[in-house]
């Protein structure tokens, strides 16, 4: 995960956008987009859904489909605060799932050694864009 950024920049009606920039590898991209599909697999298994559980699962879903359409060399990930939430959230779900396990599936070995070393830098982005959001002014006059 290098070149992390936080962009501010306007709408149309003139309110602030923030979004939450970071370049990632072909690896560590295929590592978070498993994460992330791995983690909607195992989460939205019950076949009872609240709504809440359904918007939470269409956010996964176009993470994951937005994670599978950077396709080959690094490429930046541009995220909405909410959407960098919820890659940070299935991340963390699944490195905590894999550690606390018994035994690890050889298809999570990989990623697991990669989304290890982009916890803290997911965790520091992921709080600097929510504070960015909610004072996207004085965040732009300091950062």
């Amino acid at each position: 995960m290098e070149h992390v950024r936080i962009d501010i920049s306007q709408d149309l009606d003139g309110d602030a956008v923030v979004h939450a920039c970071f370049d990632l590898s072909p690896d560590e991209i295929a590592a978070a987009a498993h994460a992330v599909a791995a983690t909607t697999g195992e989460r939205f298994r019950m076949t009872d859904l609240s709504s809440d559980d359904v918007l939470e699962l269409r956010e996964l879903t176009a993470l994951t489909d937005e994670l599978g359409e950077l396709t080959g060399g690094a490429s930046t990930v541009v995220l909405k605060p909410a959407r960098l939430s919820a890659l940070r959230d299935a991340v963390i779900a699944f490195v905590e799932s894999r550690e606390q396990a018994e035994w690890i599936r050889e298809e999570d070995r990989q990623p697991l050694a990669l989304l290890r070393e982009m916890l803290f830098p997911l965790e520091q982005l992921g709080a600097e864009a929510t504070r960015a959001a909610l004072s996207p002014l004085e965040h732009r006059s300091h950062g």
